[in-house]
This record gives C-alpha cells, structure tokens and sequence, in this order.
C-alpha cells in the first residue's frame, strides 16, 4: 500500500485508490468510535438549530455523525466511495435500531452524484476535507455551493490546525487553516459561528475548531 507520505503525488484515480485500500485493509485511524465532541457540544448542549429537510455527510465512515444529525425533520445521507465504510454504517444503525426513514447510507462519489430535488439543507464535513488532496479543494467548495440550498448549513469542524514541522508537508490528513476554507466557502457561504474554544477529542485538543456556514 502506498505510504501516507507518498499520497501527495498521486493522480486523482490513484488517491481514491488510495482510500478504498484503508478500508480493505482495516487501516481507519481516524475513526474515534462515537459522535464528534463538537458536534455533540454545538446540537446538544448549545442547541444550534438546523433547518429541517434533507442532510449530507460525506467521506461518513462507520456513519456516527449522521446518525446523531438525523431526525424526524432531518434525514440524512451519509456517503462514502468504500462499500466496506457504508456496508458497516448500515450494521451500525440497525444495532442501534434507528430507522432506515431517519438516515440512510450510500456509497456515492462526493463529487460526481445526482443530488436530489430541493439539495440539501444541512452537510457536515469532518476529516473529509482535510483528506482530500489539496488540488481538490477549489472543487471541494464549489460541489458545496451545488448542492446546499439557499439559507442551508454547511458545519465545517476545521481540523488540522496544526502539525509538527516534520508533518507539515504530509497527508492525509493535510494541514488546513480557518484561511483555507474562506479561500473556498465566501464565494458562495458565509460564515455565522465560529467557536475556537469547542470540545474535543483528546487527543485533537487545540487542533480543532468548529464552524458553521450559510448558503447565501
């Protein structure tokens, strides 16, 4: 398998390759087993308020988030390019016996998928967007601005946020700032929560910083 600091090179064919192999060979690092503290912190206990329809969480993994997202207002689609990732999120929901009608998960290609009539009102992005190669982030923003609606919520959790100098120039994940996602969001988005000081996993404490953006 290719070598994470050997990623940087890749053609985009070669990248998604790239990833299907982490799941094929049981390499999910990233994975933390439950909901983001963030996330967690900005529904349940600010009561940050979603407009209700329809919900996307891309690169959804084991699919934790969008089950927590999901509710009877909100139905949310986790996609993964992995069948492995989408095959184990399906498991998972129905371990916990949540409602295929609550939240539902696909294998779809970010990028290239129909989106659904009336887009979608809410999408949460956590180690996706720093996982793509940097080349792709100018497409990263312009998908979002295609398929949110008009007054819809993209809750960015910006991460990482720093690195050590030996890292810096390494990826997955690769390095980002608040800067990175204006250069690509304020076209289309903007900005209306910030919270520096969000919980987080341990292990990620001072690397992570949670936003929310409004389709204009």
């Amino acid at each position: 398998m290719t070598n994470v600091s050997n990623t940087v090179n890749l053609s985009s064919d070669e990248y998604q390759k790239f990833w299907l192999g982490l799941w094929d060979n049981k390499i999910t690092k990233w994975d933390k087993g439950d909901v983001s503290p963030a996330l967690r912190e900005l529904i349940s206990e600010k009561k940050w308020q979603l407009p209700a329809g329809k919900g996307l969480v891309p690169g959804c993994g084991r699919g934790y988030d969008a089950m927590f997202l999901a509710s009877p207002t909100l139905h949310m689609t986790g996609a993964d390019i992995s069948p492995i990732a989408v095959e184990t999120a399906n498991k998972l929901r129905d371990d916990k016996q949540i409602p295929a009608s609550l939240v539902e998960f696909k294998e779809l290609d970010f990028f290239n998928f129909s989106v659904p009539e009336g887009k979608y009102q809410v999408a949460y992005d956590y180690t996706f967007f720093c996982a793509l190669h940097p080349s792709m982030r100018a497409s990263w923003g312009k998908r979002y601005g295609e398929i949110i609606s008009p007054g819809g919520h993209l809750i960015a959790l910006m991460f990482p946020l720093d690195k050590t100098p030996e890292e810096r120039a390494l990826g997955p994940p690769f390095l980002l700032s608040e800067d990175e996602y204006h250069k690509v969001l304020d076209d289309n988005f903007e900005l209306i929560h910030i919270d520096p000081k969000c919980k987080t996993h341990s292990d990620r404490a001072g690397l992570e910083v949670i936003t929310v953006w409004r389709r204009k």
